[in-house]
């Protein structure tokens, strides 16, 4: 299943221990290097973590209560992850970044993205085209398999050109087996 970014942000973080909520997810933590949610920045008065990183490894269910977890003990501070401060020191966000394909073209900046329920993988990013590009499209959605790579500044997708006429030439061409070859009878009564 896919879930809008914004389903996330600002969801509760419910304990199956005293089913109720112990906080607030603030914002996403995303891995640039994969494009994974990792984890959440939490805040809430009930915490005595500020700030407070809940992992993606201890979510029981993310459900339309919000993201139901054990307890509040999965809450940890970014101090106690030390394979995560790589990550962490990044303070990546997917939000405003400059989208340019291979060829340079600029096609706008990223204001959402949708996630795989199950993976935390970010599968679709919504891009909204400048005002001189919105004239022609509204918002565009480049799927993961289209992302090159990701930078600091942009991220990079494959363009979508048309081919030239000179590759479009060196296609093969495929034999139909429904229109006969020159020379074959076409119907019974040719035979």
């Amino acid at each position: 299943m896919l879930l809008l970014k914004e389903r996330l942000e600002q969801a509760s973080v419910v304990s199956l221990q005293t089913s109720a909520p112990i906080a607030e997810v603030s914002s996403l933590i995303i891995d640039p290097r994969e494009l994974k949610v990792i984890g959440f920045y939490c805040s809430g008065p009930r915490l005595d973590i500020n700030p407070a990183i809940l992992l993606v490894d201890d979510i029981r269910e993310i459900g339309s209560l919000g993201i139901i977890v054990d307890s509040a003990d999965v809450l940890v501070s970014p101090e106690d992850l030390v394979r995560l401060k790589e990550v962490l020191a990044y303070n990546f966000r997917l939000e405003d970044k400059h989208v340019v394909d291979d060829a340079g073209h600029k096609l706008g900046k990223v204001g959402g993205y949708t996630l795989d329920s199950e993976s935390l993988y970010v599968i679709k990013l919504q891009v909204h085209p400048s005002v001189w590009r919105a004239l022609g499209t509204t918002e565009l959605l480049i799927d993961r398999t289209q992302i090159l790579h990701v930078t600091d500044h942009e991220v990079v997708v494959k363009s979508a050109r048309k081919p030239r006429a000179s590759e479009a030439a060196a296609a093969p061409v495929l034999e139909n087996p429904f229109r006969p070859v020159e020379g074959t009878p076409t119907s019974h009564a040719e035979r």
